[in-house]
């Protein structure tokens, strides 16, 4: 079994290169044990000049460097195409894998052959503590945070024939939730595993990135007519100043529909997917 990790990083410090390098060392050393998971690691980079820095990553490591700008589902397309795997992992570069992480999901997947989307569960999340599985060993859903964490997903690779690549247009905000439609679109069920374990060390990559907020939240325009009323509401005004997640909001809804015509779709969704109706879905989704 060839598992190909795709992890995303922009290596311009010590301490990223360090944080990096021990995501891939506890995702391997956490399978240890289990002789039949080989590792593909592929390095999707964002500093271009890599190559003549001091930061030189292990043999078993191969690092790809798009020549665009970064954007999170292109990065990651390029990793799902140059993978060979019968899995893919969808990667940041802050985690730490706790034992037996990918051997849990594989028992879920022997228990359910036809699932082909999972993700690990982070405990220190105030999203998913224990009481979330109430004693149970997975759980199936598609919201956002609870059931799909966009920082590690892990998939089938034969998934994305189905579903075809991950929509470009999102570079960063709405990008989970572009992929949880898409996995109710095609009817494809989505678990989160209690017994796989991931550590998400979010709070170290948010500093690196507060650097650049001001060029990370504002650096783009936004036509005044593409900004649904909604948005100037009490509620919602604070989009108004992180522009990226404001356009991301916008193509997410262009794409799926208004929020309320987004939730009543989903609503439906799971419920054909439920009774193995998902095939209906690509017709009204």
């Amino acid at each position: 079994m060839l598992f190909s990790a795709i992890i995303l990083s922009n290596t311009k410090s010590q301490s990223i290169f360090d944080m990096t390098l021990h995501c891939m060392e506890s995702m391997i050393d956490a399978e240890k044990d289990n002789s039949t998971i080989k590792f593909e690691v592929l390095l999707i980079e964002s500093n271009k000049q890599i190559h003549d820095s001091t930061y030189k990553f292990p043999d078993y490591v191969k690092v790809i460097i798009p020549s665009e700008d970064f954007n999170f589902h292109a990065f990651l397309n390029v990793g799902i195409k140059a993978a060979s795997g019968d899995f893919v992992g969808l990667f940041n570069n802050d985690l730490i894998f706790q034992k037996n992480w990918f051997s849990e999901i594989l028992k879920v997947k022997e228990k359910h052959p036809n699932v082909q989307s999972f993700c690990p569960v982070d405990y220190d999340s105030k999203f998913t503590p224990q009481s979330f599985f109430n004693g149970k060993p997975y759980v199936f859903g598609y919201k956002v945070r609870r059931h799909i964490v966009g920082w590690c997903i892990i998939a089938e690779r034969k998934l994305f024939n189905k579903t075809g690549l991950l929509d470009e247009r999102f570079s960063f905000f709405y990008a989970d939730d572009d992929y949880s439609l898409m996995l109710q679109k095609h009817g494809k069920k989505h678990v989160i595993v209690a017994n796989s374990e991931v550590s998400h060390l979010e709070s170290k990559v948010s500093k690196e990135l507060e650097k650049k907020k001001s060029a990370f939240f504002d650096d783009v325009e936004i036509p005044e007519k593409d900004i649904p009323k909604y948005i100037y509401t009490e509620q919602n005004r604070w989009m108004l100043e992180r522009k990226k997640l404001l356009e991301g909001h916008i193509i997410f809804h262009k794409k799926w529909g208004s929020p309320k015509k987004v939730a009543i779709k989903s609503k439906i969704g799971r419920i054909f997917i439920a009774y193995g109706l998902g095939f209906l879905n690509k017709y009204f989704m």
